[in-house]
């Protein structure tokens, strides 16, 4: 009979007679899977141990009959020390992993963060320097309309007749003669 059999005939959930036989050292034979497998003898005992504690007896105050704790060999698979050690070592690897798993998922979350927050920033970088070099051309535009209206206005201008006919009339001195110029 497997555990929930057992538990069904006696009335109790199947954690209760795992409890039961756990806390009063019964013996009951366990499968390949660790699975608890009773006989019609273990079902007794079991029964016993309901009828004490229906009565009123604390759990460590129960007695199991004799017969049931001499029986040998009733564990299918016997576990030893190494075994139990090694199981030890593969539960504190399997934290370990578990463990790193985690701080690796902190870590790819926090870079995450960092790389968006770095676009964030050089993205901020880019529209700066956009509105700089826009500001720029804008006062650059600015000054060339203003050099071309100068021009236009300058250009537009009539040159007095005086001042034409005056660059027309002047004569230029000969450089020989100014040198000579204190002898005469």
């Amino acid at each position: 009979m497997n555990t929930n059999m057992v538990a069904s005939e006696l009335g109790v959930s199947a954690k209760t007679v795992q409890r039961w036989v756990k806390q009063l050292n019964l013996p009951a034979e366990r499968n390949e899977l660790g699975h608890y497998s009773f006989t019609a003898e273990d079902v007794k005992v079991l029964k016993s141990v309901q009828k004490q504690i229906s009565e009123g007896t604390a759990i460590q105050d129960i007695h199991v009959p004799p017969s049931a704790k001499k029986r040998t060999g009733f564990l299918v698979q016997k576990t030893n020390g190494n075994t139990e050690r090694r199981m030890e070592q593969l539960e504190q690897k399997l934290d370990t992993l578990l463990q790193q798993k985690q701080d690796e998922n902190e870590l790819l979350a926090r870079i995450g963060e960092l790389e968006r927050q770095l676009k964030h920033k050089a993205d901020e970088g880019v529209s700066y320097q956009l509105l700089q070099h826009r500001r720029e051309i804008d006062d650059i535009l600015a000054d060339l309309q203003l050099l071309t209206t100068q021009m236009k206005e300058f250009t537009a201008q009539a040159i007095p007749e005086t001042a034409a006919a005056s660059e027309k009339t002047k004569t230029r001195k000969k450089p020989l003669m100014s040198l000579f110029k204190f002898q005469t």
